[in-house]
């Protein structure tokens, strides 16, 4: 029998401890380092905006509720259905597209989150005129998870509880994947595919998505290491489809955009990998299965892990079989 009940409990468990922490405060003012400079925070913050991607389940995780944030348009409520819940009485400000500065000031925020996003130098002055702005800790798009529970937590003056929802959750992903041998050791390749384009992006051990299987106990496919050392300290690279079959892995996962998947599998390729003639192949469609596992948090891995792990591991029994 599959281990459905192993990974129900594991999940329960982790959301328990990540609903319910014992709350302890830093001493204000807070002293905030990241990539584009130093943030002071005075203050216990109360109005916060979050940019970019999940800094609200960061937030929300901690006890805060922004006030701002952005709109997932590719669902209805424009908000990720792991934090409808948290947020049914009190729903914030949705915002659409760029930065819309006067919409942010409207707002009358305390502290601005911009901590898994695209904000350069110019965008962050703007943003820290008008209130304490917090950016990634290295470079844009790159924060994972735990660098995003971290500064999150340094700014809201939860240090300790957001160490401990870090801790946690990193637990909780390795014992996910014990409970889920097959998966040991197997070899993955993440990517994307656009239609249109002439190649497959495929994210590196850098990009949060991947360090997260990592976590599970799989392993990067030779391609994707080489590529890796070839561009150190990228999240991703695109790899021509004329090359794709650098690519090929244990485990493929492909997450897709509306009409995307159909072009990628008209290329002939593309379907010639041995992961895909198999069908140790996993297509990421709908948006619960692509947000929860591109957006990571202490709350999105468990809400979304559920069903991707079962696939995954389904995945990885037909490599077996395939050798």
């Amino acid at each position: 029998m599959r281990p459905f009940h192993k990974i129900a409990s594991l999940l329960l468990a982790l959301f328990l401890s990540v609903v319910s922490p014992a709350w302890s405060d830093d001493r204000f003012p807070l002293t905030v380092q990241h990539a584009l400079g130093t943030t002071i925070v005075n203050q216990p913050p109360e109005r916060i905006v979050t940019l970019g991607w999940s800094s609200e389940d960061a937030v929300l995780a901690l006890g805060k509720i922004p006030v701002g944030m952005p709109r997932y348009r590719f669902f209805a409520s424009g908000i990720f259905p792991w934090n409808e819940d948290r947020l049914a009485g009190a729903p914030p400000y949705l915002f659409d597209g760029d930065i819309d500065y006067e919409a942010i000031a409207a707002l009358r925020p305390d502290l601005i989150l911009g901590i898994y996003s695209g904000i350069d130098d110019l965008a962050y002055k703007r943003l820290s005129s008008i209130a304490p702005t917090v950016a990634y800790p290295t470079a844009p798009w790159s924060a994972d998870w735990k660098e995003q529970m971290e500064l999150t937590g340094q700014a809201l003056g939860k240090t300790s509880e957001a160490r401990a929802m870090i801790e946690k959750t990193a637990t909780s992903l390795t014992a996910m994947g014990g409970s889920w041998p097959v998966l040991r050791g197997k070899t993955f390749t993440f990517g994307t595919y656009f239609a249109g384009g002439s190649g497959v992006v495929v994210y590196l051990p850098d990009d949060p998505r991947v360090a997260a299987l990592l976590d599970l106990g799989l392993k990067v496919s030779p391609g994707v290491a080489a590529l890796s050392a070839d561009d150190p300290g990228q999240g991703s690279v695109t790899v021509g489809m004329e090359q794709v079959d650098r690519l090929d892995a244990d485990i493929l996962i492909m997450w897709y955009g509306e009409g995307a998947r159909a072009a990628a599998e008209a290329q002939p390729l593309f379907m010639r990998l041995g992961a895909v003639t198999r069908g140790s192949y996993v297509a990421l469609e709908d948006p619960v299965s692509v947000w929860s596992t591109s957006a990571l948090s202490v709350l999105s891995i468990p809400y979304g892990f559920q069903r991707f792990l079962p696939r995954l591991a389904d995945a990885a029994e037909r490599a077996g079989k395939g050798r």
